[in-house]
């Protein structure tokens, strides 16, 4: 059997390891049980995927996203190492395809969702396969007190059940000592075995802007700076919006939300990568599993819902080592509106109890039937119907699924549509002139057939391709022409399915445990003052904030961030002051000419050191005090 070391050579082409790997590796081959630590960039997949091709059998992956498991699997294969994962929406066939594999061929890794634990199918299943270790992806949801409390995660333990003798590796970025405690509890951890890494970056510099007018403020930000760049923004709207701006601008960016098709979003994360396109603007669709290590900076279009959900997308910045940047932008509103939305995250249990009763009456599910039926749900039609608020309707699944009554699947896109409303006379007048709206018709014709007749699915992705344009500008000039009527342009829609897990019950039976509602509120409220505190703050270091925040005393302060800086500046206008005085007296509008600080710094600096009695003023006549 190979060693680590010629595992990691063979397959990662490294000559040694980083930060703490050694030792969580070192550790799991013991057969310990291990929690690691390690900040977003430190390579945590490493920590289980090396144990386990030292070791015989197969690993089973708990991971929270198919995004994150699909991209997983996709770098293993790309090594030439066996790994597999369940999706949603897989047929009974292909998961039986995939599990027959796991039990009879040579595959070491299967990746599944913590939900798919709930099926018999899948259970069976597992009990049949040589489970070498039991790996735990964001480890931090299985914590109620964590900030993305996921409580079908705590079905891993029944893995445990079926293969005792295999180790348990659990990796999160982001665990203050509370979640990391309760981490090993909930797996059931053999003895407690935490290894961490320090949760200072030393080569990000943090800051935060308060700002009413953010576009303004963050074009000029990143007009001055290079190398490639993440905005995180909550709206996909004020998404789309920002970067039509930078764009505006010379700043070259695409917008990236989960309302795009899978191939598009693809497309605009490879020229991301490979730097055709400078700043990606982002909801927090995107990220997970990304491995970009030369990201210069990371920016925040508002404040997001804690600490520990901005560190680990900040930590995105610098994963080179770099000097980088982590940026803050945030005005009044967004506080408001974090505040506003706790009351929508933890909606009333009438409420989702109707909600529940509805999602059944919409997909005709008597009591006592429906489990694994799937209801497709637009939730905007929902929420008229049902007359809640659609953040209300969503909550209020989330608790469903929290609670273990539904499964919401990935979206499913019903696809952008078109149909051509002129006749063919006109159709060819248009192509006649010269210009994008004559081309990109050109382009649907030559590409889609039967057009004329019939709504035809299309790919502004593709369609943007051929053109070489962004499909931005594409969809602007689909907008036109519907405008004008020269087509019909229906945008895709994504609908998400919900899955009964178990049969539908009595509305009123519904069982939402405490620890979901009360105690979850209690948790997000307090993640929520942490990060406004960290975020209005203009004095305390911003990495000692963050380091007690995760349990973790600071030795001094960071010198890498907006306040260190403002104390820095200070102290060396001070002694830029004394100098210019030195031991004679001089006179203020003399002191104000002499020096090399802008006129209103040094009246400004000269105002506080009177103030801290460090200058007296004797007439006109400024001296220092001995």
């Amino acid at each position: 059997m190979n060693s680590p070391q010629t595992i990691l050579e063979k397959y990662w082409g490294f000559t040694s390891f980083r930060h703490s790997q050694k030792k969580i590796i070192e550790e799991a081959l013991k057969g310990n049980d291990v929690l690691a630590l390690l900040p977003t960039g430190a390579g945590k997949s490493i920590c289980f995927q090396i144990p386990a091709l030292h070791k015989e059998g197969i690993c089973i992956v708990i991971s929270p996203l198919i995004a994150l498991m699909n991209d997983q699997v996709s770098q293993l294969k790309k090594k030439g190492i066996k790994a597999e994962y369940i999706a949603s929406g897989m047929s009974p066939k292909q998961m039986d395809y995939v599990l027959d594999n796991c039990i009879y061929g040579s595959t070491k890794f299967l990746y599944l969702s913590p939900e798919r634990l709930n099926s018999i199918f899948v259970k069976e299943r597992l009990k049949r396969m040589k489970i070498n270790f039991i790996a735990v992806d964001e480890a931090h949801c299985i914590s109620q007190w964590g900030h993305d409390f996921r409580p079908a995660f705590r079905s891993v333990v029944q893995i445990r059940e079926m293969a005792p003798e295999a180790s348990i590796i659990a990796v999160t970025a982001t665990a203050t000592q509370k979640v990391a405690n309760d981490i090993q509890l909930q797996l059931n951890f053999r003895k407690q075995n935490v290894i961490k890494m320090s949760f200072e970056r030393k080569n990000i510099f943090f800051e935060s802007h308060h700002t009413e007018n953010k576009i303004p403020a963050v074009i000029h930000y990143v007009k001055n700076l290079n190398g490639s760049g993440i905005i995180y923004i909550r709206s996909r709207k004020t998404c789309e919006e920002l970067s039509r701006q930078l764009n505006k601008h010379a700043i070259s960016s695409e917008y990236y939300h989960a309302g795009l098709y899978i191939e598009d979003r693809k497309n605009i994360e490879e020229r991301w990568k490979n730097n055709t396109t400078q700043i990606i603007v982002a909801t927090n669709a995107f990220g997970m599993g990304i491995d970009k290590p030369d990201v210069r900076f990371v920016l925040h279009f508002g404040l997001p819902n804690s600490l520990e959900e901005y560190y680990q997308e900040a930590g995105r910045s610098g994963r080179d080592g770099k000097p980088s940047k982590a940026a803050l932008f945030f005005n009044r509103n967004d506080i408001q509106n974090l505040n506003s939305l706790l009351k929508y995250r933890f909606p009333k249990r009438k409420i989702i109890q109707n909600v529940y009763q509805s999602i059944a009456n919409n997909g005709q599910i008597a009591i006592g039937s429906g489990e694994n039926e799937g209801v497709p749900i637009d939730i905007t039609e929902f929420a008229q119907k049902v007359e809640l608020h659609p953040l209300t309707i969503h909550y209020a699944i989330k608790t469903l699924e929290n609670s273990g009554y539904i499964f919401v699947s990935d979206d499913i896109t019903s696809g952008s549509k078109l149909k051509i409303l002129q006749d063919r006379k006109e159709i060819e007048g248009i192509l006649l002139n010269d210009g994008f709206q004559s081309r990109l018709l050109s382009t649907i014709l030559r590409s889609y057939t039967g057009i004329f007749s019939n709504y035809v699915k299309i790919s502004e992705g593709k369609i943007a391709k051929i053109l070489t344009t962004s499909i931005d500008q594409v969809k602007k000039g689909l907008d036109i022409f519907e405008r004008t009527h020269v087509l019909a342009y229906q945008k895709q829609v994504f609908l998400p399915r919900i899955f009964f897990t178990t049969n539908r019950v009595s509305a009123k039976n519904l069982i939402i445990p405490k620890e979901i509602l009360e105690l979850r509120y209690e948790v997000a409220k307090n993640q929520l003052d942490s990060i406004i505190k960290y975020a209005i703050e203009d004095k305390k270091c911003r990495t000692n904030i963050a380091l007690f925040y995760f349990d973790e005393l600071p030795k001094r302060k960071c010198n890498n961030c907006d306040c260190c800086h403002k104390d820095s500046t200070k102290l060396n206008h001070e002694k830029y002051i004394f100098q210019l005085i030195e031991s004679n007296p001089i006179e203020l509008a003399q002191l104000v000419n002499l020096s090399k600080l802008p006129r209103a710094t040094t009246i400004s600096e000269i105002r506080r050191l009177m103030d801290k009695n460090k200058i007296i003023r004797e007439g006109n006549v400024l001296r220092i005090k001995t």
